[in-house]
């Protein structure tokens, strides 16, 4: 279920991009699987899905002359791919799973010596828990991507668990 702020996104781009009350339902319908952006039933992926396509009508619109352009205009609306951007192609790592990567690694190499604390380390990581070699998280498929977010929580707890009594990093 998305937040109160994302419904309101969802009706901001849908009003700037001048779209009519039934392309609005069939975009949610096609996008989202859902009647209304009000629906529990509406899931992150369906948001972003619905946003980028909302917002790719937005600037087809603009670009048509339809509609004035809404950067620096409306104040939610600043980058004509910001929604489009954060869908990968589909079966590749997401936002949410590189940004859940970065924070379990920068939580994890407090307990790390400084000699692991690189992006090497991580790769090998990587490596370990995906059997094959990539040079940076933006090579992962999503699946992949899953795979090392669970391995880095369990060697986060690992070393939070076999840590001695003297390390107090509050949390």
């Amino acid at each position: 279920m998305i937040n109160r702020r994302q419904k309101g996104l969802v009706h901001i781009y849908a009003d700037a991009a001048g779209i009519s009350g039934p392309t609005y339902r069939n975009l949610l319908q096609s996008k989202a699987g859902v009647a209304s952006c009000a629906d529990p039933a509406l899931t992150q992926a369906g948001f972003d899905a619905l946003m980028a396509a909302l917002e790719t009508m937005l600037f087809a619109r603009v670009d048509a002359g339809d509609v004035p352009n809404p950067i620096g205009r409306i104040r939610h609306i600043n980058d004509p791919y910001y929604w489009r951007n954060r869908c990968p192609t589909r079966g590749q790592i997401n936002s949410r799973q590189l940004h859940r990567i970065e924070q379990l690694w920068t939580r994890l190499k407090e307990w790390l010596p400084d000699d692991h604390c690189s992006k090497d380390y991580l790769m090998r990581i990587a490596h370990k828990s995906i059997g094959r070699s990539v040079e940076g998280l933006h090579q992962l498929r999503s699946r992949e991507a899953a795979h090392l977010i669970d391995a880095l929580t369990d060697r986060l707890s690992y070393a939070i668990r076999n840590e001695p009594q003297t390390h107090n990093i509050p949390f």
